[in-house]
């Protein structure tokens, strides 16, 4: 089964008021596609950073990250954000919704991005799926933490890509 998620000797060296932090130690792995994986530890052991790095909003130190067959290294950015569009959804702990947007937009909006026509019709579907279609018109403060959270899932999953990676 071909590999969704390959990383090869990656470091991340982050800087902080106390000087440099080694938060990824040589971190290696080979993911098949098809295959759901947690990640587990104590706070502050790296989880979220590992996740941004997967996700291609951290660059590593050193080594190599792969999605899909695909370098994350030799992208530039805007090659990375397209990538990252098309082919992960990202749940962010802090959901990250837009708080001047409907629930209905901030999960359209992904779809806007690519061109998609019917981007409102599909959002709409994904709030259904996560028992949201009663809030589409609601705004993030409008919303309780779990309804905002649901919201933040159906916008990584309505692109259908083709890696997940919740924090």
């Amino acid at each position: 089964m071909p590999s969704i998620l390959k990383l090869d000797h990656v470091d991340l060296h982050l800087k902080s008021e106390a000087g440099s932090v080694h938060i990824l130690k040589d971190v290696s792995l080979d993911l098949p596609a098809s295959k759901t994986v947690g990640v587990m530890g104590p706070s502050g052991s790296g989880k979220t950073t590992l996740l941004m790095v997967l996700g291609g909003l951290e660059k590593p130190t050193s080594g190599t990250v792969e999605v899909a067959g695909t370098t994350l290294g030799g992208l530039s950015e805007d090659a990375l954000a397209i990538f990252r569009r098309d082919n992960i959804g990202i749940v962010f702990q802090n959901f990250h919704l837009i708080p001047t947007m409907t629930a209905l937009e901030n999960v359209a909006i992904p779809l806007e991005f690519a061109g998609h026509k019917d981007a409102f019709k599909k959002a709409a579907e994904a709030l259904a799926a996560v028992g949201l279609e009663a809030r589409v018109k609601h705004y993030p403060g409008q919303l309780s933490g779990g309804e905002q959270q649901r919201v933040a899932i159906a916008r990584a999953f309505v692109t259908t890509p083709r890696l997940i990676l919740a924090d």
